[in-house]
């Protein structure tokens, strides 16, 4: 009879296989609790780190856009940091003859007079601006449809090949993940332009009420966004019942979406806290771990309320008993 061999290590078997298939059946009857999360995360580091750089990736033209809204592409130009540095320099230059009077605003333009770099948008930054808002407004729905059926399959404990599901779901519903990414960029876009004009306005009564109901519903779309994509990947609903079903996710999973967002929200300000402390390790975070793990949050809040309503109570019946 032959002995049995020993082993050897393999690092697949012991990153992949050890840490997901053989625990991966027992997380489907798991209560998604609030400290079953930490046991999930824990597990799925690896693969929130492959979603974070296929978010960054996909979205590549979001970043190329940003940096060059920073100034750090394209011509620069010396401008006074101040804006008191034009009236200080005319009333110099009109009392120059008096050495008493200029005495003053000399010492003054000594202090707002200091220059700053500052970016100028050529006509081929103005170019490439467009492209860039372009690229991503139609590259960011489909990568935000692929990773969302990546990351129902994490919350679900169900085996997934992250590439090909990611693939297969941007395929599957590249039209409808365009047009919702469109729309996603936009109402954020709008809402957030709304809250800044309406709070730097603020004052009169009106003003003070409109910045109110924008934030209110800035708050209340940012609890929405947190279905939309998993919907979508999972039924054949349309754009309008995709958004009303998120709204009344929104409103009847009010308790999940708040703490989702408040760890959303700790997250971020690690973050910032690394970039302060440590800038190298908090310049990098976002590009390889934050992003992916807000994703994972808000999926992990999201996803049991959809199944307990949407799905559990319609397992079993034939497709007649029921309608969308």
């Amino acid at each position: 009879m032959k002995k049995n061999k020993k082993s050897r290590f393999n690092l697949y078997d012991w990153l992949y296989k050890r840490n997901h298939k053989e625990e991966e059946d027992d997380d489907k009857d798991e209560p998604r609790t609030f400290l079953f999360f930490f046991k999930l995360f824990g597990r799925n580091i690896g693969r929130l780190l492959s979603i974070n750089l296929y978010f960054v990736f996909g979205n590549i033209a979001l970043f190329m856009l940003l940096l060059m809204l920073t100034g750090a592409i394209g011509p620069n130009s010396s401008a006074p940091a101040s804006d008191l540095f034009a009236p200080l320099y005319g009333a110099a230059v009109a009392t120059e003859s008096a050495a008493d009077g200029s005495f003053a605003i000399n010492m003054l333009l000594s202090i707002h007079g200091t220059l700053t770099e500052i970016s100028v948008m050529t006509p081929l930054m103005l170019a490439l601006t467009i492209v860039a808002v372009s690229i991503f407004a139609l590259t960011f729905g489909p990568v935000m449809t692929g990773l969302s059926i990546n990351l129902r399959s994490l919350v679900k404990g169900e085996p997934l090949f992250m590439w090909g599901d990611f693939w297969h779901a941007i395929k599957t519903n590249l039209r409808q993940s365009i047009i919702l990414g469109v729309m996603d960029i936009g109402i954020i876009f709008l809402l957030i332009y709304g809250a800044i004009f309406y709070y730097q306005n603020m004052g009169l009564f009106v003003f003070n009420v409109f910045f109110l109901f924008t934030l209110v519903l800035f708050i209340l779309y940012l609890f929405m966004r947190k279905y939309l994509y998993l919907m979508l990947v999972t039924f054949e609903l349309s754009i309008p019942k995709l958004f009303k079903n998120a709204l009344i996710f929104s409103i009847i999973g009010a308790g999940r979406n708040i703490l989702s967002s408040l760890g959303c929200l700790a997250v971020i300000l690690f973050n910032l806290f690394v970039f302060v402390t440590f800038m190298p390790l908090g310049l990098i975070l976002p590009f390889i771990l934050t992003i992916g793990t807000c994703l994972f949050i808000d999926a992990y809040a999201a996803w049991p309320k959809i199944q307990s309503i949407m799905i559990d109570p319609y397992i079993g019946m034939d497709d007649d008993e029921y309608e969308d």
